[in-house]
């Protein structure tokens, strides 16, 4: 196994991959769940066409994976919220490695390009995640 697959519940289609490492505690963003890639049928379908022909730049693929700058101020203060109160939230530290993952390869590289890789969840989820945590 080289990956998770992460399988939308609602049609079954692929909507992204993540490694197998994940953080103890993590799940899947509500409305999917995680297979082994080794697990796919040979059929599988991606959920999202990705056009490879379109180099976009960090901030833009941000923005299309709904993690836009807009909404890091929000993921800032959870974060400063959750250790401020001694609680932790896997989708959220998940989300922040993500966000240097990006960062990191910006800064090695700044030119747009069409690789960029997917986060392992959602805004929503990290939110919410943040939310049963604080609220535990």
């Amino acid at each position: 196994m080289n990956s998770l697959a992460i399988i939308r519940e609602s049609d079954g289609k692929v909507v992204t991959f993540v490694r197998p490492d994940q953080p103890q505690g993590w799940k899947p963003p509500a409305g999917t769940r995680a297979i082994p890639d080794t697990e796919l049928p040979a059929n599988w379908e991606r959920a999202e066409e990705v056009n490879a022909s379109e180099p976009i730049t960090a901030e833009e693929h941000l923005k299309s994976v709904g993690l836009g700058g807009e909404r890091q101020p929000t993921l800032l203060y959870l974060r400063q919220s959750l250790a401020a109160a001694g609680q932790q939230s896997p989708e959220l530290d998940a989300i922040e490695q993500y966000l240097q993952q990006i960062l990191a390869i910006f800064a090695s590289d700044p030119s747009p390009r069409n690789d960029w890789p997917q986060p392992p969840s959602t805004f929503e989820a990290a939110v919410q995640s943040a939310m049963n945590a604080l609220n535990s």
